[in-house]
C-alpha cells in the first residue's frame, strides 16, 4: 500500500510533467526504497504541501502581527521543523 494511503481508498490516476532533474531524484529515491513508487513519491508531496498550507497561513499572519522572527526564533522554528518531517517520515514508513 502507498505510504499515507488509507486501505480502501479510491486512487485516479493523473498524467503530471516535471523537469528531467527531478524526474532522475524521483527515480533515485525510489529505488533506495524510500518510496515504493514514483505514484508513492507525488502523492507524498502532494500530502506534504497540503498539510504545511494552514501552517504557512498561521506564520504569515502571526508574522504581520508580531513582525519578522529574530534569529533566534527562526533557529528554533528551524530545529522543529527538522523534528516534525523526521516525525513525519517515521510514521509513513
Amino acid at each position: 500500500m502507498t505510504p499515507g494511503m488509507i486501505a480502501g481508498m479510491a486512487i485516479s490516476k493523473i498524467t503530471v510533467s516535471v523537469p528531467e532533474g527531478l524526474v532522475e531524484y524521483i527515480k533515485t529515491q525510489v529505488a533506495a526504497g524510500e518510496y515504493e513508487s514514483v505514484s508513492a513519491f507525488v502523492t507524498r508531496a502532494a500530502e506534504r504541501l497540503r498539510d504545511f498550507d494552514p501552517l504557512d497561513l498561521l506564520i504569515a499572519s502571526m508574522i504581520a502581527e508580531n513582525g519578522e522572527p529574530d534569529g533566534e526564533a527562526q533557529r528554533w522554528v528551524e530545529q522543529a521543523l527538522q523534528v516534525a518531517r523526521r516525525a513525519a517520515d517515521s510514521s509513513a514508513a
